[in-house]
């Protein structure tokens, strides 16, 4: 016995479609399962941490990395925000005026007070997904 979608009256099996509301009573053949894709193995960034000089650990603000984009050095901000960390992107203003080139500046410099420096240096060096 077949059965209507969408008025449940019954039909036999030989019947093709409801004579009440003109529904299908053809069930379409499945969709094929999808084949699970292997998920890619995420490439690890290296940072490159200039080291400080005992001048440099005096001063208010010190660079931790610098970014490509104005992008990633946000998303470093974020991470270094959420673990309790002050970050400053001294290169803000100037990325976003000339957002339209590039590589007019070439990076985007991140900084941190020189407290944080070492923890940040650490934390960034982790990886930041866990699997």
């Amino acid at each position: 016995m077949k059965t209507c979608s969408y008025c449940g009256a019954q039909y036999p099996d030989d019947q093709t479609e409801c004579s009440i509301d003109r529904t299908s009573l053809i069930v379409p053949p499945s969709a094929p399962k999808p084949v699970a894709m292997p998920t890619p193995e995420l490439p690890g960034v290296d940072y490159v941490f200039p080291p400080l000089s005992p001048e440099q650990r005096l001063l208010d603000w010190v660079t931790l990395v610098n970014c490509r984009t104005l992008v990633e050095a946000d998303l470093i901000a974020s991470r270094l925000r959420a673990a309790g960390m002050e970050s400053f992107i001294p290169d803000e203003s100037l990325m976003q005026s000339i957002a339209f080139k590039l590589n007019t500046f070439g990076y985007v410099r991140l900084q941190v007070t020189p407290e944080d420096y070492d923890a940040a240096k650490l934390l960034l060096s982790q990886p930041s997904l866990e699997g």
